[in-house]
């Protein structure tokens, strides 16, 4: 089996993406499908429970794919800017949460669809200009976001983690912490666990693939990376 800059497995099928192409295998890794005409596409994840995947790509389509008859069961086109912000399923599957730049590369919302059909049900952070969404983390009784603040003019901007209630971002907190390192920073405003955090939940998007980590010098580390949560970035920061 070629190697894929995202991969997944949910114990009955295995998928990877290349970015124009998405591959179905079984869990003798048979090549059972794949799924063409796509670009940029990397990313993906299944619904709890089930052999339902979405793939997003980074210019702007999701991708629904029921492996079970191996067809492709609905594509949504998004917006135009680049979409290289997370998603995740509902803990139960019952919704996913996508975040979506809507006409502007500086401003993001969240837009939930129905977990299964993958109708469009809310879009939260519609007329939000100030807090720039880059992920979301769901558990069975809790939601948390990650991103930056832009704040007024003359106020430094700042990396926050929050969680998510009744449509809003609440508990908002400047993330200060350092205790994961990362080579190369390029913005001293986000000297602290921002960057490695960032790096992490892309890399947790693209299945913890070998071949995204090659990518990273701070994904490289052995015996391997530490894990890390926006939940436990969060509590850091209390």
């Amino acid at each position: 089996m070629k190697k894929f800059y995202g991969f997944f497995d949910n114990g009955e099928y295995k998928v990877g993406c290349n970015g124009g192409s998405i591959y179905v295998y079984d869990q003798n890794d048979n090549e059972l499908t794949r799924f063409k005409g796509l670009s940029c596409t990397y990313k993906g994840a299944f619904r709890p429970g089930t052999n339902l995947f979405v793939a997003k790509s980074t210019n702007g389509v999701l991708t629904i794919c029921d492996l079970d008859t191996l067809s492709v069961i609905k594509k949504i086109d998004i917006h135009a800017s680049a979409q290289d912000e997370g998603f995740a399923f509902s803990a139960s599957g019952d919704l996913f949460y996508n975040i979506e730049k809507p006409k502007t590369s500086t401003r993001t919302q969240l837009t939930a669809y129905d977990g299964m059909t993958f109708d469009k049900k809310v879009v939260y952070f519609e007329n939000e200009d100030k807090i720039f969404i880059e992920h979301i983390e769901t558990y069975p009784d809790e939601i948390y976001l990650f991103g930056f603040v832009r704040c007024d003019v003359g106020v430094s901007n700042y990396p926050f983690a929050s969680r998510f209630s009744n449509g809003q971002a609440i508990d908002i907190r400047e993330i200060k912490s350092k205790n994961y390192e990362t080579p190369g920073r390029w913005m001293i405003w986000f000297d602290t666990d921002y960057e490695y955090v960032k790096t992490y939940k892309n890399w947790e998007l693209q299945g913890f693939s070998e071949k995204e980590a090659q990518s990273h010098e701070c994904l490289m580390q052995k015996p391997q990376p530490p894990e890390v949560s926006i939940k436990q970035i969060w509590e850091l920061n209390g």
